[in-house]
């Protein structure tokens, strides 16, 4: 209520009318009154200001600190992003280094491998052509047959080998050859001769060659117009169709052709390497068509790293040829099949040697 509202409203109630210096002293002591009610409305509203002051700085400071806290926040996230972005740009680079380490690595063993079985091929073929250029003419003995023919002389592989792998190449050999046969005739054949000791037997006349005849019975099949003049025999003929027939033109004993094994003994270091390329080559022919789960669990019972199927194929193979041939090379149980050389003069050989 302001100050000179009171003063009029005391006046108007009738109140005591005091001379000049009571009310004076009144005035003065409302006036001061007021003011200390005045300075205590100010400090106090200063107080309030100065709170509200403190908690607008407090709360702009924690929202400031909030969002500090969100920026450093997000920057390591986006660290952390740009960091798996570079791990996995490194693992799939070094993924894939591998893996052309692996395609390379197995392309390497392919060739290794067909070169190994070409050299062990070649090794095998000359191992057989020296055996038939040692073993064959020590057989004969180089004499004479019983005609008088001298015997053909089995060239070396020495002599072989420098008439064909020299520079000359197949034309060569063949102008070589086609000088060879034109220089040919037939006054030039060799005769029987004369001072052939026939071993205490007089000369003998060979008979003149026949063909065999058919070993089957002939069937019985009538014909009427070559019995038309003759009386029919008694009785009933089984007469055998010609579907039943089964005539046998060559005896079942002469159809199998004998297959010599290779020579026994003391192996040598190229039967050893055929006998475990063809091991490993029948493992491999065995577990080929297998799928990747089939692979893994056969490894897991060899107790191997599976690691992609071409390179399982090829390293259970190598695993279970050291398992079975050991791992210094010495082979422990040799099961080789037999060898078809291919020429009926060497089985006679062999046979006669035998």
């Amino acid at each position: 209520m302001p100050l000179w509202s009171r003063i009029d409203s005391d006046r108007d109630d009738g109140g005591p009318q005091c001379g000049g210096d009571c009310g004076e002293s009144e005035l003065r002591a409302k006036v001061a009154e007021l003011s200390l009610g005045i300075a205590t409305i100010k400090e106090h509203f200063d107080e309030v200001r100065a709170k509200k002051e403190e908690k607008a700085r407090k709360k702009w400071e924690k929202e400031k600190l909030k969002e500090e806290a969100k920026r450093r926040e997000e920057e390591e996230e986006q660290q952390r992003a740009e960091e798996e972005a570079r791990r996995a740009a490194k693992k799939k680079k070094k993924d894939e280094k591998a893996k052309k380490e692996n395609v390379a690595r197995a392309e390497m063993k392919k060739e290794v491998t067909l070169h190994a079985a070409r050299m062990i091929c070649e090794i095998k073929d000359e191992w057989l052509q020296q055996w038939k250029a040692t073993a064959l003419p020590e057989t004969a003995g180089e004499i004479k047959d019983v005609k008088g023919k001298k015997v053909v002389k089995v060239i070396s592989v020495e002599d072989e080998g420098s008439d064909y792998n020299t520079e000359g190449s197949e034309t060569s050999v063949t102008q070589e050859l086609s000088e060879k046969t034109g220089r040919l005739c037939l006054s030039e054949k060799r005769k029987r001769e004369e001072d052939v000791k026939m071993e205490d037997s007089p000369p003998m006349e060979l008979p003149a060659k026949r063909t065999l005849g058919r070993l089957g019975l002939k069937p019985d099949i009538p014909n009427t117009r070559l019995l038309r003049s003759k009386s029919k025999a008694k009785g009933q003929r089984l007469v055998i169709p010609a579907k039943i027939r089964t005539p046998v033109k060559t005896p079942l004993s002469k159809m199998n052709k004998s297959k010599k094994t290779p020579p026994t003994g003391r192996l040598t270091s190229a039967s050893k390497a055929l006998a475990r390329l063809r091991f490993c080559d029948a493992v491999i022919k065995e577990i080929k068509d297998c799928n990747a789960e089939e692979l893994q669990r056969m490894y897991r019972e060899e107790g191997l790293h599976y690691d992609g199927k071409l390179d399982a194929i090829f390293c259970l193979s190598e695993h279970r040829a050291q398992r079975h041939f050991g791992r210094d090379g010495e082979v422990k149980a040799i099961d080789v099949p037999p060898i078809d050389l291919g020429s009926t003069e060497v089985e006679e050989s062999v046979g006669t040697e035998g």
